[in-house]
């Protein structure tokens, strides 16, 4: 369940995205400019992403034969929307100074040509894998749907888990390596949200890119910030102290674990996604409470009987503090908690050693610190 939400510019996989590079002011320079075949609404809108419900920015007009350009002027680069049909738009990185040219035809969108700018091409081959990788999962979904309801059913949802679970890190692969290759693109903050928040080090690593030339961009302003709360925990810092009741309402301190690894598990009883997470740490549990592992529960619940009956209800058999709070709670705003589950696992000294660690991604990091 999410709280609180910084402006995003992840979009669904059929959207295109692109962006634009350098070049002189003109004051004939088109910001983008395109041909596309078949086109026959009169005009095309471009829309601000930083204030999509206040209405176009500028009109385009279209030709006869399908061409059309935008002359607006930006004050800094920013992403815009441009409608071409009912089930297609385009997101787009705009400057002033800069021209983007799209070519295609009104039945094939997908396969527009996008020239001009090395933003340009790094933005199309991020929407051709993100589709490709988009058919692959549906694909999936549909060899499983299948089986459901057959003596197969278990099997193959076991199988189908760890071709997905391959699928993700051959897709955090891909993103990576767009990153590297043009790290300073201003279109790395449409590339880096699709990437899990686990990966600390390449959000690091585009805002780093991205401070000194796009500062002053709401946009990169908004980035920055996730990067401030995702680095909050990176590998080897130190946890804030947590001491809450616990459900006799004994004070319980996170520091009374110290000499055990710790999985610090932000949760709730009315939160569904952390409800499905729980049989997974309670398999972790059960597979390394005697090397040396243990989980501090912090629940974000306002009544006690909720809290106490999901507990049992999940056979969660590890210490468990809460102050009652919802959102409030001490420990929810020291750790900078806006959205459960939120976990972080620290080692016998109290360091972290990894964040949001969820499946069989947190029983691997346990093998390799306990086994």
């Amino acid at each position: 369940m999410i709280r609180n939400k910084i402006i995003s510019i992840s979009f669904c996989v059929s959207i295109l995205f692109l962006a634009c590079g350098s070049g002189a002011a003109n004051k004939e320079q088109p910001i983008l400019k395109g041909t596309i075949s078949g086109l026959t609404v009169p005009a095309l809108y471009l829309i601000d992403l930083l204030q999509p419900k206040a209405g176009p920015v500028d009109t385009a007009l279209v030709n006869a034969d399908g061409t059309f350009s935008f002359d607006y002027k930006p004050r800094m680069k920013g992403f815009y929307r441009i409608t071409i049909s009912d089930n297609f738009s385009l997101i787009t990185p705009l400057a002033s100074g800069e021209t983007v040219t799209i070519s295609g035809d009104i039945n094939q969108l997908v396969d527009m040509n996008i020239e001009g700018t090395v933003d340009a091409v790094q933005m199309r081959d991020l929407n051709d894998f993100l589709r490709t990788n988009a058919m692959q999962g549906q694909a999936m979904e549909k060899e499983f749907q299948q089986y459901a309801n057959t003596p197969q059913q278990d099997s193959m949802l076991a199988l189908l888990r760890a071709r997905f679970a391959t699928s993700e890190r051959e897709k955090i692969t891909i993103l990576k390596a767009l990153i590297d290759k043009n790290p300073s693109s201003f279109s790395n903050l449409a590339v880096i949200e699709q990437m899990p928040e686990t990966e600390t080090d390449y959000y690091v690593k585009v805002d780093q890119a991205l401070k000194e030339k796009h500062a002053m961009s709401p946009f990169y302003s908004n980035f920055h910030t996730k990067v401030i709360t995702i680095s909050k925990f990176s590998v080897g810092s130190e946890v804030p102290e947590i001491n809450l009741p616990d459900p006799n309402g004994n004070l319980v301190a996170l520091s009374s674990l110290r000499g055990k690894v710790v999985l610090i598990d932000f949760w709730a009883s009315w939160c569904k996604p952390c409800r499905r997470e729980n049989p997974n740490v309670v398999a972790a549990y059960k597979k390394y409470e005697d090397k040396g592992f243990t989980v501090f529960g912090v629940s974000l619940d306002r009544g006690k009987d909720a809290w106490v009956s999901a507990i049992a209800q999940d056979n969660l058999t590890w210490t468990h503090v809460s102050d009652l709070k919802f959102w409030q709670s001490a420990a929810a705003k020291d750790y900078g908690v806006s959205s459960i589950p939120f976990a972080v696992l620290i080692d016998a000294e109290g360091k972290v050693i990894g964040k949001n660690l969820r499946g069989a991604a947190l029983q691997q990091k346990l093998a390799e610190v306990l086994d």
